[in-house]
């Protein structure tokens, strides 16, 4: 328990802030400030409430915590290198990429990536969520640049670094039922947003639905107001769903799938795997690692590479399909389990609060 509060700060709450959260409570006192912007004309407004957080607690404060660099993070950087505290990045993945073929990360834009860049020079620790947010050697797209990682946007990034996983609960996350043949699901978020399809590999399952009318695709997470591009019968939408819903929706399911161009270290395919569904990732980032064997890996952003993946999937002996379901599960259980993430995460913070 370290002397001293922790102010934490992140864009919104997710299953992983929670954690974090509840990790942090458990090394000392917590103060949580949302910077939380639907409109970006309400960010200079943010600054200046976050500011008035930050010199309310301003002599009680023994580390500053950042949830991704950003807008969110300049401020608690500044007034840690003035008062001679820590300041600990939590690099999450879009506070680590630029993709300006579909407007996607921090780095893309000019303003933002600006606040990001000043956010990991400000931070004297940064902790990724996995080693290829630090650099990383993109091939999964060609319109993508290949370079990207904090090393690619900060130049002479020399911050010492710690790489902590997420982590899991495997008593949340099982098999409850049984699995339906050739059902495959994926979920997702934040599809209001203009580049979230491309960037999640929706409109690839959409299309890859219609070559497979004898299987069954779910999408959790589109809002009701939100008209996908659905032009097959096979295909199931459901608005964004609570985690004891998502571990049954889970358990239903033979496959899941995770075409993302970009993924940090993604929640709903760890969970998935916990519920035993096979997995079906994009070559990027930290999944090909997390899946290992227990699944099929998309090599490029293709259409008909995609269609063979699919094919060979639902090929597969039934028999090794639950064995691959199964190992996905120990993979998860074994390796990413949350108490990992909190020996870890603890034994961080008490370091900088030292």
């Amino acid at each position: 328990m370290t002397n001293g509060l922790i102010l934490y700060f992140h864009t919104g709450s997710s299953s992983f802030v929670s954690k974090d959260i509840d990790i942090l409570s458990k090394s000392g006192r917590v103060k949580v400030f949302s910077f939380h912007s639907d409109k970006k004309w309400k960010t200079p407004f943010l600054l200046i409430k976050q500011k008035l957080f930050i010199l309310r607690y301003l002599f009680s404060t023994k580390l500053y915590v950042a949830q991704f660099a950003g807008y969110h993070g300049y401020l608690p950087g500044l007034f840690a290198r003035l008062t001679g505290k820590n300041f600990l990045v939590v690099a999450g993945g879009t506070d680590c990429v630029s993709f300006p073929a579909i407007g996607y990360g921090n780095f893309n834009k000019k303003l933002l990536g600006l606040f990001t860049k000043l956010s990991f020079r400000l931070a004297t620790h940064v902790s990724p969520k996995h080693q290829t947010l630090i650099e990383y050697n993109y091939q999964y797209d060609n319109n993508i640049p290949a370079h990207q990682g904090i090393k690619a946007f900060v130049n002479n990034y020399k911050t010492p670094t710690t790489v902590i996983t997420n982590g899991y609960d495997d008593k949340s996350f099982f098999c409850s039922s049984d699995k339906k043949k050739n059902s495959f699901i994926t979920v997702t978020g934040g599809l209001e947003f203009s580049f979230q399809q491309q960037l999640k590999g929706i409109d690839l399952i959409l299309k890859v639905a219609a070559k497979f009318p004898d299987c069954e695709f779910t999408i959790v997470g589109v809002p009701a107001t939100l008209q996908l591009a659905i032009t097959s019968t096979n295909v199931k939408t459901i608005p964004p769903t609570k985690n004891n819903e998502l571990q049954k929706l889970y358990s239903k399911h033979q496959f899941y799938l995770q075409l993302s161009m970009a993924e940090g270290f993604p929640n709903a395919l760890c969970e998935a795997m916990l519920c035993e569904c096979v997995p079906i990732v994009s070559d990027v980032f930290s999944m090909p690692e997390i899946i290992e064997s227990s699944g099929f890996i998309l090599k490029e952003r293709n259409l008909d590479l995609l269609k063979e993946l699919i094919q060979s999937a639902i090929s597969t002996d039934q028999q090794e399909l639950i064995s691959k379901g199964k190992l996905a599960r120990g993979i998860i259980s074994e390796r990413y389990p949350i108490s990992r993430r909190e020996k870890e995460f603890t034994q961080l913070v008490l370091a900088l609060t030292s």
